[in-house]
């Protein structure tokens, strides 16, 4: 007998949904996506444990009969397309006809369905892949599907999954993807019987940002005049020049009406920042491509979270002028054209100074913070700056030799050491400097903090909400202190006392894009130590200003040749860089 045998129709359903099925986020996208093409204008979608415990999600759609309602539960049925040519212009957000096959195995899974024409809906029950009922359902038109106990009979698979409030969070963040994607459909979000989002419908796709992120989220973006290139047309919000997050969370860009990740659509976003948002920062972005559907194959990933492009030189090209055009309206900005811009890609947008200091202005020197400021004035009436000045060699030579030559641009602090120039990054250096303490303050427990005068409510998305109550003791070590106060509101009534200078707003969203990767841990370990000191020092560096001069460069210097490793930043970044008199020699070298 041969080796080669055709699995039975459960196992098969059973690997499907290996493909299919991730975690209860990707469920409820599945469902969703159904409820959206059935012509839904009403979507619930309640869950308990994660969703893991329990999905459920209700619509006013077309509903099924009887028939459809058994066969939609066959692997590869589906009512989206009928022959391969439909492969190559999809317009609806599922087509394979394996998703619910596939969920239906690995789930006790029930669907009540009615069509609005007839008097008798229909319930069918199924169990790891079983039908084990049919009967008649007086459930109100449209359909119902409630998903229990994922993964009951695959164990391997349900050890996989993380933790109810890392599950929860995700099921929510995909919602939100598809509630922004479809603002004239009205969504509500129920977990663990508690509201989480109730949003109407609208046909104004701003009013759906704001209600699910807030008003100041909104206020931090610029809109999109519609554009078009090559026949893709691009509408939306793009960040205002210097606003930047360290990871993609609020840069959304969807293919017509399609979440989609792809670096053709995010690396322009980056391009067109480059010269005014640091590097390592990710512009947030909600955009909305419009494409023929001949030119984006949606058939190259079971869950349908990869597309291929015909030509994807055509969407970066358009993704590119969609965030120049919007910046082009900023006051003062030449009106932009785009006639003369070469194709595909655009020349690089020219320096635009995030916080443009006014002519006659003296320019703030970044020197440290508050703190750092008053640990300087100790030292120096202890008479400890001379003594630092003589003993701050630290692997560059004599002490003798070093010698502080002034400040560049505000940004470098340059000396002379035996001939050689060396320049010192302010930011960079605090940076490291400020690493290190905190540091050691988290292995005593958690960074200082200092508490607000008047608590500050900032507006939030509710999966930022819910990472916040998941993580609470993470962030209590880093120094924030705060709690959810009403929907979609967080009440902060400390900040880590290097950062009070700065926005509590920037502070909370930074340590959120910050902390995100270290998932379900209850309490800062080594890991998590390290990257609480990286996030809370890296916003720190930012923060407070210090008088200029000699005694102020050199306290810098001495404090940061005192670290551990002084010459990179916890991410890597260099602190420092040296010309040797060869190197400067060889400039002037014909």
């Amino acid at each position: 007998m041969g080796q080669i045998q055709v699995l039975p129709d459960i196992l098969a359903s059973q690997v499907a949904a290996g493909e299919v099925v991730e975690r209860p986020a990707s469920v409820a996208k599945e469902l969703v996506e159904n409820s959206i093409d059935a012509g839904a204008r009403r979507i619930t979608v309640e869950f308990q444990g994660g969703g893991s415990r329990l999905l459920r999600v209700t619509d006013d759609g077309s509903g099924m009969d009887r028939s459809d309602a058994l066969l939609c539960l066959e692997r590869h049925a589906t009512s989206k397309i009928r022959k391969s040519a439909d492969l190559s212009a999809i317009t609806t957000l599922g087509f394979r006809g394996e998703a619910l096959p596939s969920i239906a195995s690995v789930s006790r899974f029930r669907l009540s369905t009615r069509r609005r024409e007839e008097d008798e809906g229909t319930l069918v029950e199924v169990t790891g892949g079983k039908v084990t009922d049919v009967k008649g359902s007086g459930e109100a038109p449209g359909t119902r599907i409630e998903v229990a106990d994922l993964f009951f009979n695959v164990p391997a698979r349900r050890k996989f999954l993380r933790g109810e409030q890392t599950e929860a969070s995700h099921l929510i963040q995909q919602l939100q993807f598809l509630a922004v994607a479809h603002p004239e459909i009205a969504f509500t979000c129920l977990r663990d019987g508690k509201e989480v989002f109730r949003l109407a419908a609208t046909r104004d796709p701003a009013v759906r940002l704001r209600d699910l992120h807030g008003e100041e989220f909104l206020g931090r973006l610029l809109p999109v005049p519609p554009v078009e290139r090559g026949g893709v047309k691009v509408r939306g919000w793009m960040a205002r020049p210097g606003e930047g997050r360290s990871d993609r969370t609020h840069q959304m860009t969807f293919v017509n009406g399609r979440i989609i990740r792809s670096p053709v659509l995010s690396l322009p976003l980056r391009e067109a920042c480059d010269g005014v948002l640091a590097k390592g920062l990710h512009p947030p972005a909600v955009l909305f491509f419009e494409v023929d559907p001949i030119a984006v194959d949606c058939n190259v990933h079971p869950a349908k979270r990869e597309v291929r492009f015909r030509d994807p030189s055509l969407l970066r090209s358009a993704a590119l002028l969609a965030a120049r055009s919007a910046w082009g309206a900023l006051p003062g900005k030449p009106e932009l054209r785009t006639d003369d811009l070469p194709d595909p890609l655009f020349p690089p947008l020219p320096n635009i100074p995030k916080n443009a200091v006014p002519p006659g202005s003296p320019p703030e020197n970044p020197l440290g913070s508050a703190s750092y400021q008053r640990e300087f004035q100790a030292e120096q009436d202890a008479g400890r700056v001379r003594e630092s000045r003589e003993g701050m060699a630290g692997g560059y030579g004599r002490a003798s030799s070093i010698r502080y030559l002034g400040i560049l641009a505000g940004i470098y602090l340059l000396f002379e050491e035996g001939g050689a120039l060396l320049l010192l990054e302010i930011r960079a250096a605090r940076e490291r400097i400020l690493y290190e303490r905190l540091f050691g303050q988290l292995g005593n427990g958690s960074i200082e903090s200092q508490r607000l005068l008047i608590p500050e409510v900032l507006e939030l998305s509710p999966a930022d909400i819910l990472w916040i109550e998941a993580h609470a003791s993470l962030l209590h070590a880093s120094g924030l202190s705060a709690e959810p106060f009403g929907a979609g509101s967080l009440k902060v009534d400390a900040v880590p006392s290097d950062t009070a200078s700065l926005p509590v707003s920037d502070v909370v969203s930074g340590l959120l894009d910050d902390l995100r990767s270290l998932g379900d841990s209850p309490s800062p370990g080594l890991p998590e130590r390290e990257a609480l000191a990286a996030s809370v020092s890296r916003l720190s560096a930012r923060a407070g200003s210090l008088p200029g001069g000699e005694d102020a460069a050199v306290l810098l210097f001495r404090d940061l040749l005192s670290c551990s490793l002084p010459y990179v930043t916890p991410g890597g970044r260099p602190t420092m860089v040296q010309f040797s008199p060869g190197e400067l020699q060889r400039r002037f070298t014909a």
